[in-house]
């Protein structure tokens, strides 16, 4: 009996491997790059918004100046502790989150708890699928996925996978409703409107391993609400967010003044 060339078998053995990789579609892709995501020890992400936004009053059309907006994410989960650091107004706003509790410092400003507009930050902190926890995909809104290509990113190869066409749009107008009325949670009627023109989403996920390495969104939204006097007030945003995802040891440190406030006892 000849025996089989070691080519052969090697040809052998990536033909019956390759329908294993092809049964991977892009959604398979995405659940088991979010699935990673979930389960990394430590995670820092760095959230890049690129923003143009225009208000139209009494037909009136006011172009604002354009901001770019960076918000860096750490997850430290040997302390069960999350780190969010921004610039509000021109000053930094750093976060922290052990639990349920939260400290907050702004600026030169002292340690203090969270309140208003910043407790919603400190509540959503360190869950970074809040969105499609609290909106997940159904039969109805789900938008269609495709592996584009594959390609390097971060020193290493990635499947590129992305939304089709305006598929997302609809899933997109129910999350954007959603959080508008967690950050609105009073009467509907004086809630802002929102409408999702154009949505999409791009997501960069490693080859070998499966993890998020960078994501890209691109959405524009045209938003109604009424001001205090009663005058009709019309915003169009149009907006980028790049994420970037390392996965290096993350280790964070409670300062003194807010650990009185995350462990008191």
């Amino acid at each position: 009996m000849k025996s089989i060339p070691k080519s052969t078998f090697s040809l052998c053995l990536v033909l019956i491997s390759m329908p294993a990789l092809a049964e991977l579609s892009a959604r398979d892709l995405l659940d088991k790059a979010r699935e990673c995501t979930a389960s990394a020890s430590s995670l820092k992400r760095v959230d890049t918004t690129e923003q143009s936004m225009a208000a139209i009053i009494d037909e009136k059309r006011l172009e604002q100046k354009p901001q770019t907006n960076v918000v860096t994410i750490e997850i430290d989960r040997s302390k069960l502790l999350a780190r969010q650091t921004a610039m509000v107004e021109g000053k930094v706003l750093i976060i922290l989150k052990q639990g349920v509790k939260a400290a907050m410092k702004l600026g030169h400003g002292p340690w203090e708890i969270p309140t208003g507009l910043y407790a919603s930050i400190a509540k959503d902190m360190g869950n970074l699928f809040v969105c499609e926890r609290e909106t997940p995909e159904s039969e109805k809104n789900a938008p269609a996925w495709k592996v584009a290509l594959t390609e390097p990113c971060g020193g290493e190869e990635a499947f590129v996978i992305e939304t089709e066409g305006d598929t997302a749009v609809p899933l997109a107008q129910e999350r954007m409703a959603n959080g508008l009325a967690r950050s609105f949670p009073g009467d509907p009627a004086l809630r802002p409107k929102v409408k999702v023109l154009q949505y999409f989403s791009k997501h960069w996920i490693g080859k070998t391993d499966h993890r998020h390495l960078l994501t890209e969104q691109r959405s524009k939204v045209r938003m109604a609400m009424v001001l205090p006097n009663g005058q009709q007030q019309l915003i169009e945003q149009t907006s980028k967010t790049t994420s970037r995802y390392d996965y290096d040891d993350v280790s964070i440190e409670i300062p003194v003044e807010a650990r009185r406030i995350l462990s008191p006892d």
